[in-house]
């Protein structure tokens, strides 16, 4: 691209310029230099400038040695003849425009002027065909950069799109999930506790979570997947399943473990961040494979400034400041720079079989949370990966809880369930039912606020939820809130609890639930909710 340019800018320049090799071919010459040897630029081309020196050749042939050696252009003085037969002696600088390699040959810049020109004159020309060479770098430059932006914009729209699409998907598979397991729920406690039937119950409950847990990575890769967002502390995290990782990896690898006593806490979901630990070591383990090999855990803190975060994958304008760091280094294949480019692909897999969203899931939830991720590998040398994740503020860990025995408590009044489901509107019937409540359903939020206005004598509890078409949960909220500001609300949502009522916070939120829930789940919402425990934020 460079001997493009100057080939195409060189030609309108005022100055004599011959494109030369150290042996003296000429390659190109522009109008000025033809017009100063009396021959078009064609017939200069491919001819030998020695032909044409009048005098010591070997001084021309050295002149051109040494300028292919010198940073700086070398001066110099010969003697040519013209297409015509004329002499003309001539001052000239030579510069070296492209160093020599395997596939070229090297090539010099010779700037030729009548010995008349005046020396004042001589240095403008001079520093003018050196403007020429830093316009030309910038140029390269500018065009390096707009292919990488282009590139990485690219990627990022790749990202949101299917991150928009995970989502939606994982939105309504919850729904489907939350009348497997309710159902399923509810069937169960109908049952002796010796019946048969319970343990295929079971085993059907077991198969739907594991379904949930998928729907959870689908949510973490569209950036929406922190459940219970607290204080959580890297090192702690680690040694918590310290047991689970080492038996999830080959035997013949091992793993060592630095990690960082009194590391600072992050806002973050453990359960998510598990799930990135694991499965940054699994594929860790498999990288290695049959071989012996070692795995490196390592957690730590340090200060990150934009232009470490700008090599980030993806940087997302993160802000500079402290970060926790988690690494992961194998000893394994590594990867060539053509799989390096491709690891967050959802789907994309180097194995014989897919392991569905992988990294993509790691990266989501890593997004989700305000971090970044950089991974080092090169073929054959192992490959690091280290999760940068903004350290928290001012922020004091939070004591153990012991949930409470469960009991049968039993509620009273109306709930109103407002949901575009069938299903779950059918499943919420049932077991608020069981609980002691009167129910009345409606199947989106317009029906809702009809329902609720024709019962607002009994002041209902609603059963809200947050996507619907017509009118949304958001909408129907702030609607109900109009016709009743002490309506008691509880959100519905197969999304995170954080995400979701950050929009709500101040604004008179009882609870929230996620789905896909079981009897117990709600039984202990409904309960909160009736003893006036409203939702904190």
């Amino acid at each position: 691209m460079r001997f493009a340019h100057f080939l195409e800018v060189a030609d309108w320049l005022p100055d004599p310029l011959l494109l030369l090799t150290r042996d003296g071919t000429i390659i190109s010459a522009n109008r000025a230099a033809a017009r100063l040897l009396g021959a078009s630029a064609e017939v200069l081309a491919g001819a030998s400038l020695m032909a044409r020196v009048d005098g010591d050749v070997e001084v021309v042939a050295q002149h051109l040695r040494e300028s292919s050696r010198a940073r700086e252009p070398h001066p110099g003085a010969m003697a040519v003849r013209t297409h015509d037969g004329a002499t003309l002696s001539c001052r000239c600088s030579t510069s070296l425009f492209r160093p020599a390699s395997a596939e070229h040959p090297a090539l010099l810049v010779m700037r030729i002027l009548p010995r008349e020109t005046s020396p004042s004159q001589f240095r403008v020309l001079t520093e003018r065909i050196e403007q020429l060479g830093r316009e030309i770098a910038r140029r390269q430059a500018v065009e390096e950069e707009r292919r990488k932006l282009e590139a990485q914009m690219l990627q990022t729209q790749k990202l949101e799109s299917l991150g928009v699409l995970a989502g939606g998907i994982a939105h309504d598979f919850n729904n489907l999930l939350t009348g497997i397991i309710g159902f399923s729920d509810l069937a169960r406690l109908e049952l002796p506790d010796d019946s048969v039937t319970r343990s295929y119950l079971d085993e059907a409950m077991n198969g739907a979570r594991r379904a949930a847990e998928l729907t959870q990575q689908m949510l973490a890769y569209s950036g929406k997947g922190k459940f219970v967002v607290g204080p959580v502390r890297l090192t702690v995290l680690v040694e918590e399943i310290t047991r689970l990782l080492e038996v999830s990896i080959s035997k013949k690898c091992v793993l060592r473990y630095d990690l960082m006593r009194d590391q600072p806490p992050c806002l973050a979901d453990g359960t998510q961040l598990r799930q990135v630990i694991m499965n940054l070591i699994i594929n860790a383990s498999e990288a290695i494979g049959d071989r012996s090999g070692v795995i490196s855990l390592t957690t730590g803190a340090m200060w990150c400034e934009r232009d470490y975060l700008a090599e980030t994958y993806l940087d997302e304008g993160l802000r500079e400041g402290m970060y926790l760091t988690l690494e992961v280094a194998d000893t394994g294949v590594g990867m060539s720079p053509e799989v390096r480019a491709r690891i967050f692909d959802p789907f994309y897999t180097t194995k014989y079989t897919g392991r569905g969203l992988g990294l993509a899931a790691v990266l989501g939830i890593v997004r989700g949370h305000g971090g970044a991720i950089r991974v080092y590998s090169e073929a054959g040398r192992g490959t690091t990966f280290k999760i940068l994740l903004p350290a928290a503020a001012n922020t004091t860990m939070p004591a153990e809880f012991t949930a409470p025995p469960a009991d049968r408590w039993r509620g009273k009044g109306m709930v109103l369930v407002v949901d575009d489901e069938e299903s779950v509107r059918a499943l919420l019937r049932h077991m608020l039912q069981r609980m002691g409540y009167d129910v009345v359903l409606a199947a989106d939020g317009l029906e809702g606020l009809a329902v609720f206005q024709a019962h607002a004598d009994r002041e209902p509890i609603v059963l809200l939820d947050l996507t619907m078409p017509h009118l949304d949960g958001a909408g129907t909220f702030r609607e109900l809130r109009r016709i009743d500001p002490n309506v008691r609300v509880v959100l519905m949502s197969g999304y995170n609890e954080h995400a979701v009522t950050s929009q709500f916070a101040g604004k008179g939120l009882e609870a929230f639930i996620q789905k896909p829930f079981q009897y117990d789940d709600l039984q202990a919402t409904m309960k909160r909710v009736s003893s006036g425990d409203v939702l904190s934020g």
